[in-house]
């Protein structure tokens, strides 16, 4: 397919009159609407998640599943200048995802903490990479059974690698365990997202080649060219970090520090979009420089975390929009989650076990360390949106299975952080970290 050749002005000229045109026909203002409506529903979600104890963002993803296209099309009395509108607006939003990514990508880094790597280093090391190895090469395996192209099968691979820490850390922080299987676990989180990333960086360039016909692979495009683009990614956070973090030291004032972290994050997302280079890579090394380089903590964790909550809460809606519903009746599609599901649980459980095993980590860990990585909402997520970004521009039919891969990754993930939550608790009931049966009394009928 022959891409189409369109002058930059002459595009620019067409927004300009769109844009004059929305504004003489009141139409500006529809986006403003979808803002409020999203933060007063996604206020409802959360209140009714911390009640019953649900993770906020599967009540995020089920929200954004009731405005996804599938399902407003399927009213048939809305007029069709509506639907064109819906479509539109949420096209607009697009940008989120690169920012919410960021923001990720800025927490995973500042808990990496070089003192207790050091610690425990070999130990996690073991862990992290065999449970990596694990779901990649299980859930890989699987899709190339089922029948599915060596590209898709690295993207499945790849996604799998990854765990979030959200759901973990949320049982973590909620009963304040802080023994020595906990401290390690939320160590092993932060590196297998570390890993996950740095995985990522080189596989989605290899899948990329391999869907597409006209480019050769050669040893440039799949090593060279995504280890310079990590490297650089790395440095230039690295930079930006050092001369932000200086600058923090400095600042008296809580206003001026939230103004500094925020043009710190989103000004690194926008030189490495501009460089071609990740911006999560990017972000995480900002991240990993604020924890580690100052002699003091800044503490700006607790900050962004407040910062990033309509963000993120949006950034979930998002995702929850592209759902379609309609998969839940395809064979294909529920075979393909299922299997998905079940191999990357058997690759992190196992790969966790055989990795502690190896590295005579304590027995409790052994056993029960791999139960708390099985959550993946979150960075899988961003994962998958990279993924479908980068791939709609592959003639033929790689669009659709891109989106066929987000979808996966948004239905699995529902049941993984929900599933995630309870073997995190029974994780920590069975190491002895937690005397409270709370959540998995249910289980057993107590």
């Amino acid at each position: 397919m022959e891409a189409i050749k369109i002058n930059n002005y002459d595009v620019l000229g067409s927004l300009n009159n769109l844009q004059h045109w929305m504004l003489l026909n009141h139409k500006s203002h529809k986006l403003i609407y979808l803002i409020g409506l999203l933060f007063l529903a996604a206020f409802i979600i959360k209140t009714i998640t911390d009640k019953f104890r649900i993770p906020s963002i599967v009540g995020y993803i089920l929200l954004g599943t009731m405005f996804s296209q599938s399902v407003v099309r399927s009213f048939s009395f809305l007029p069709k200048e509506f639907l064109a509108w819906h479509s539109y607006l949420l096209n607009t939003l697009n940008f989120i995802t690169v920012l919410a990514v960021s923001f990720i990508s800025f927490g995973i880094g500042t808990s990496l903490y070089i003192k207790i790597l050091k610690q425990l280093e070999f130990e996690l090391t073991l862990i992290v990479i065999f449970e990596s190895i694990g779901a990649f090469v299980l859930v890989s395996g699987i899709m190339l059974l089922l029948g599915k192209d060596l590209f898709v099968a690295i993207l499945f691979g790849t996604i799998a690698t990854a765990t979030a820490p959200a759901a973990t850390v949320m049982v973590l922080k909620e009963y304040g365990i802080p023994g020595e299987f906990s401290a390690t676990l939320m160590v092993v989180l932060a590196l297998d997202e570390f890993l996950a990333l740095l995985i990522f960086s080189f596989m989605e360039p290899l899948s990329y080649i391999l869907a597409s016909p006209e480019l050769e692979l050669t040893i440039t495009n799949m090593l060279i060219e995504p280890l310079v683009r990590v490297a650089a990614a790395i440095l230039l956070g690295f930079v930006l970090g050092y001369i932000s973090q200086h600058l923090m030291i400095r600042c008296d004032s809580e206003s001026r520090k939230i103004l500094l972290i925020l043009a710190t994050i989103i000004g690194t997302t926008a030189a490495a979009v501009f460089l071609h280079i990740s911006p999560l890579f990017a972000n995480l090394t900002v991240g990993f420089v604020y924890r580690n380089i100052p002699k003091r903590r800044l503490n700006v964790s607790d900050k962004i975390d407040i910062l990033t909550v309509p963000l993120l809460a949006t950034f979930f809606i998002l995702a929850g929009t592209k759902i379609d519903i309609s998969n839940l009746f395809n064979k294909s599609f529920l075979i393909i989650a299922f299997a998905y599901t079940l191999m990357r649980i058997i690759g992190k459980v196992g790969g966790a076990h055989l990795g502690a095993k190896l590295s005579s980590a304590p027995k409790h860990v052994e056993d029960y360390i791999g139960f708390g990585l099985i959550p993946q909402i979150g960075i899988t997520i961003d994962l998958a949106f990279i993924i479908q970004k980068d791939f709609i521009h592959i003639p033929g039919d790689v669009a659709n299975i891109s989106m066929l891969i987000l979808n996966v990754i948004l239905f699995t993930s529902i049941f993984t952080e929900i599933f995630g939550s309870l073997a995190t608790e029974y994780a920590l009931i069975k190491s002895d970290e937690m005397k409270s049966k709370v959540s998995w009394s249910f289980l057993k009928g107590e």
